[in-house]
């Protein structure tokens, strides 16, 4: 296999010191052709550089990499993110399917993050993804987000979640439910929905259904116990989370 062509960028030169160091004794198949401390002569430069994978520090004063790569004109390489943020981000990250290493990198995640590359050869996330990304970290990071940003296969839908009254596991995929709006459906499991959405107002009453606490509209005590939706489904609540359901209501 041809050496693997990557370019460095992070404001902080011990962090690229670092990672250069853990790719030349660890990953010998990777070259680094350049690495930038400032953005905005990477931005120039990379154009006209040979680049398989590009290493992008998120945090950079006057241009994040986020927003290096929105004005990226001609770019044809991989892109992993690297990012000391919180967990709230790294659940974006995840739900976005976006590649990403957490700082300090570890070597076991480099490793992987360049087999994946070798077997994949992902690409550079487009406008959309980039959207869905930052929309979900506003989510997360913001307790008065409404909005949840998903792919379906005609694009990225950005859903408000006021309108959603439950979500539903259809094996690998979930069905969200909206009030006035078609279903939609999604190539994601439940548990990633249940990790991004707010606790607060989403809860997961049943293996196969997380509801909004929002449009529950009634508990019904018989068989168990369900929670009956605004459209008037009643839903099933599981044994072991039925407590927390009624804690919720107040019972």
């Amino acid at each position: 296999m041809n050496p693997i062509k990557a370019v460095l960028i992070d404001d902080e030169s011990d962090n690229i010191k670092t990672l250069e160091l853990l790719l030349k004794k660890y990953c010998p198949d990777v070259t680094v052709e350049a690495a930038f401390t400032d953005p905005k002569s990477a931005l120039k430069a990379l154009p006209k550089l040979s680049c398989d994978i590009l290493f992008l520090d998120i945090e950079m004063p006057e241009i994040n990499g986020f927003e290096l790569l929105k004005k990226l004109k001609k770019f044809d390489g991989s892109v992993v993110f690297v990012t000391a943020h919180s967990t709230y981000a790294v659940k974006a990250f995840k739900f976005s399917a976006l590649d990403y290493i957490l700082k300090p990198i570890d070597i076991a995640d480099l490793k992987q993050t360049l087999e994946k590359f070798k077997k994949s050869k992902t690409t550079t996330p487009d406008g959309d993804m980039m959207k869905q990304l930052l929309s979900n970290m506003d989510l997360l990071s913001n307790p008065k987000a409404n909005k949840l940003s998903v792919s379906t296969q005609e694009g990225i839908e950005i859903i408000n979640l006021t309108d959603v009254d439950y979500l539903k596991a259809e094996r690998a995929y979930t069905i969200i439910k909206r009030q006035g709006k078609p279903d939609l459906m999604v190539s994601k499991p439940l548990r990633d929905f249940e990790d991004m959405l707010p606790h607060t107002r989403f809860m997961r009453i049943h293996d196969s259904y997380l509801i909004n606490l929002d449009n529950v509209l009634r508990y019904l005590r018989q068989d168990g116990g369900y929670a009956v939706m605004r459209d008037g489904t009643e839903i099933l609540i599981s044994r072991g989370r039925k407590e927390d359901f009624l804690k919720y209501l107040q019972i």
